[in-house]
């Protein structure tokens, strides 16, 4: 199964973008994508659940989906809200690696931080038109911040499990 990022996250794009949360890209195995609906566990203790859908649902609706249909309908809530997601980058690549030196493929890792000076083109080229202040980059790591905060100093910059201890009301 190829999954079309680009065409699955234009179906839950707002007309009117006032929040872009920008995340690192889609997970690495290749087979899901926050913008594919999923049936989560609900019961799990959300300070541990290290997913991105966790992650955001329950930063904007305390909430985790327990099936397809209700992670769709988070889906909509965040289009109603205006809140919309993109990646750094565009298809899978695993920076974390047990097997490499300090757990970080340096050869991924290298990409995703050539990506970085790019991501303003990429958003201007998706017709995506947001203040920098509304721009909410969550970090699944830190050790690319600097490089981010070079490029977008007026943005807001989150850890995941902040993002997702900290509700949104």
């Amino acid at each position: 199964m190829s999954i079309d990022y680009f065409e699955l996250s234009e179906k839950y794009r707002p007309k009117k973008i006032e929040t872009l949360l920008v995340a690192e890209g889609p997970p690495p195995s290749g087979k899901r994508y926050f913008y594919l609906p999923t049936k989560m566990n609900s019961d799990r203790d959300i300070r541990n659940y290290r997913s991105l859908p966790a992650t955001i649902f329950y930063h904007y609706f305390k909430a985790i989906p327990n099936s397809i249909e209700d992670y769709e309908l988070l889906l909509l809530r965040l289009k109603e809200r205006n809140i919309f997601l993109i990646d750094i980058l565009d298809a899978p690549l695993k920076i974390r690696d047990r097997s490499f030196p300090n757990g970080v493929n340096k050869k991924n890792y290298d990409i995703l931080i050539s990506k970085i000076p790019k991501l303003k083109d990429k958003i201007h080229d998706r017709g995506i038109s947001v203040p920098e202040d509304r721009i909410i980059f969550l970090l699944a790591r830190t050790i690319y911040k600097k490089e981010l905060v070079k490029e977008f100093p007026n943005s807001k910059f989150f850890r995941w499990i902040d993002f997702r201890l900290s509700y949104a009301k």
